[in-house]
């Protein structure tokens, strides 16, 4: 069995991260709340939107190692992969920010899962080829499917949209507020055993 999870607001959080750096550099009112959408939407709703992007760029360049790893992810693809299962990461990433420093925001991912065990014995012991950082959401859609995965796990409806309906899709919605849409939630990690062995 194969199973590939998406790595941006997946298997990495951002929301702290993002509140804490745009509070550093005093572009938001510290009342907002501390997800990395409301700070998108309060920049892009004062025509800021190129200030979100250069922000963006930094933290998934510079400042990705002070971003949280999501809860029990980890630990949970532990398990799934002393059960078999064949775990592949698949992103959709750009290699440099659109604008501002010209980080190598594939390293800068890589370190990101280094250091978070991802590749230790002591962690998931996952092979680096097993990752796979896409320049564009169309090729990550291709290596979806071409690396035969038949589950994908990923936070955005519109990636999940695009995959054929053989692949069973799950919706990573951390979140309380519930979301409408076709596909499996998972709104903590724990629960990915149950989705896929109850599929």
């Amino acid at each position: 069995m194969i199973l590939g999870i998406d790595f941006d607001n997946t298997l990495v959080q951002y929301d702290e991260i993002f509140f804490k750096v745009a509070l550093e550099k005093n572009i938001i009112p510290s009342s907002l709340d501390k997800r990395k959408s409301a700070v998108r939407d309060y920049l892009n709703n004062r025509g800021q939107q190129d200030l979100f992007t250069t922000l963006q760029g930094e933290i998934y360049g510079k400042r990705i190692l002070e971003a949280h790893a999501s809860k029990d992810a980890l630990f949970t693809l532990k398990q799934l992969k002393n059960e078999g299962i064949d775990i592949k990461i698949i992103s959709h990433k750009s290699k440099y920010p659109l604008m501002g420093v010209n980080y190598d925001l594939h390293e800068a991912a890589m370190s990101w899962l280094e250091k978070n065990l991802y590749f230790s014995n002591d962690g998931l012991n996952l092979k680096k080829d097993n990752v796979f950082f896409n320049t564009s959401k169309s090729k990550k859609i291709e290596k979806i499917i071409s690396l035969g995965c038949q589950y994908f796990v990923d936070d955005l409806p519109e990636i999940l949209n695009l995959l054929p309906s053989n692949i069973k899709r799950i919706l990573y919605y951390p979140y309380e507020n519930k979301t409408k849409n076709p596909f499996l939630i998972m709104s903590n990690w724990k629960q990915l055993p149950n989705l896929i062995t109850n599929i």
